[in-house]
């Protein structure tokens, strides 16, 4: 994928972890993760997901996960 496009799916995903976490209902979390922690899970999604979107099949005989 484009560095650009993998730059916004993890401003995208650290935006909604951040919303997730602000919930009330997580206030129960033993720990809550500080900024540097959400942009590291953004990334850690962003990579997972890039790497599902190279490796997908990509000939019809191929048999999707």
């Amino acid at each position: 994928m484009e560095p650009r496009i993998v730059d916004q799916v993890e401003r995208q995903i650290e935006a909604a972890l951040a919303k997730l976490f602000e919930q009330p209902s997580h206030a129960s979390l033993p720990l809550h993760p500080s900024r540097k922690t959400l942009h590291l899970m953004a990334k850690a999604a962003a990579t997972v997901f890039e790497t599902a979107v190279e490796n997908r099949p990509r000939d019809k005989g191929m048999r999707a996960d």
